[in-house]
């Protein structure tokens, strides 16, 4: 993966740790969903190929995560995000 590829990956990776990290008075499940289903939608127009790549990404940071939470955030995010088999939660 590129220098860009693999920044907007950790980007968007850092997002998804924030909104599940967000305290519930600041944005509510609902909200987070609401921001993510636009992205989610657009990652499955991506070959699977791709799809996978980005995940393995993603499973890359959440390794190198040393705080526990953050860590399981992100080791969930690929599925989140709908890019393993069997689609997204939309």
């Amino acid at each position: 993966m590129t220098p860009l590829e693999r920044t907007l990956a950790r980007a968007l990776t850092e997002i998804i740790i924030k909104l599940d990290h967000s305290d519930l008075d600041a944005i509510t499940p609902e909200a987070a969903m609401e921001v993510l289903e636009p992205v989610i939608a657009l990652l499955q127009d991506l070959p699977d190929q791709d799809r996978q790549a980005l995940a393995d990404l993603i499973n890359q940071f959440a390794w190198q995560e040393t705080d526990l939470d953050r860590h399981l955030t992100a080791w969930e995010a690929p599925e989140t995000l709908g890019l393993l088999a069997g689609g997204s939660l939309c």
